[in-house]
C-alpha cells in the first residue's frame, strides 16, 4: 500500500468543502422551522388596550407664576377643549412656596375654582403649608392636602399617571 501525503492545501480545501456541507445540510434542516416561527408581540400598528384608554396625568408645581398655566391645561385636558389630547384625570401637586396661590381669595382663586369644577384635583404639600404659614383653614374648599407632594407624586407615578414637573 502507498502512502500519498496529503499538502496542507488539499486538506485545507478538502475541510472547507465538508464545512460547507455541513452549513448547507443545517439551513436546509432548520429553513421549514423559521417559516413556522410566530411573533411574540403584537403588530407595532395594533392598538394596545392600554393606548385606547386616556392616560392619567399628573403636574407638580414649585412656582405660583405658572399655577395658572397648569391649572389651565389640566382642566382643558378633562373637558375635551385640548386641541387632541385628553386625560381620565389630571392631578395638579402643589409643593412649596406655591402653596401660597392656594388660598381663598388669592389671585389664582378663579382659576383653581374652575379647575377644581372641572374635576382637577389640586393636592397641596404639608410640608410647605408648614413653611410658609399657610393653614389647611386658608386654602380654597375643594383642594386636598398630602403630608408632602414629592411623595404623592411618586403614589400617583406608581399608580400609572404620567407626570411632567414644572
Amino acid at each position: 500500500m502507498t502512502f500519498y501525503p496529503m499538502t496542507v492545501h488539499r486538506m485545507n480545501a478538502l475541510v472547507c468543502r465538508r464545512a460547507q456541507s455541513l452549513l448547507l445540510l443545517a439551513a436546509a434542516l432548520l429553513l421549514p422551522l423559521g417559516a413556522q416561527a410566530q411573533p411574540t408581540t403584537s403588530p407595532p400598528d395594533a392598538p394596545s388596550r392600554a393606548a385606547a384608554e386616556a392616560p392619567r396625568t399628573a403636574y407638580l408645581v414649585r412656582s405660583a407664576d405658572m399655577l395658572p398655566v397648569v391649572l389651565m391645561s389640566a382642566r382643558t385636558s378633562l373637558t375635551g377643549e385640548a386641541d387632541g389630547f385628553a386625560a381620565a384625570a389630571a392631578d395638579v401637586v402643589v409643593v412649596g412656596p406655591a402653596v401660597k396661590g392656594l388660598v381663598t381669595g388669592g389671585p389664582h382663586a378663579a382659576a383653581l375654582t374652575k379647575s377644581l369644577d372641572a374635576g382637577v384635583r389640586v393636592v397641596a404639600c404639608g410640608l410647605a403649608m408648614e413653611k410658609t404659614g399657610v393653614a389647611e383653614g386658608d386654602l380654597l374648599d375643594g383642594i386636598d392636602t398630602a403630608p408632602n407632594g414629592f411623595h404623592e407624586l411618586f403614589r400617583l407615578e406608581a399608580k400609572g399617571y404620567v407626570t411632567l414637573q414644572l
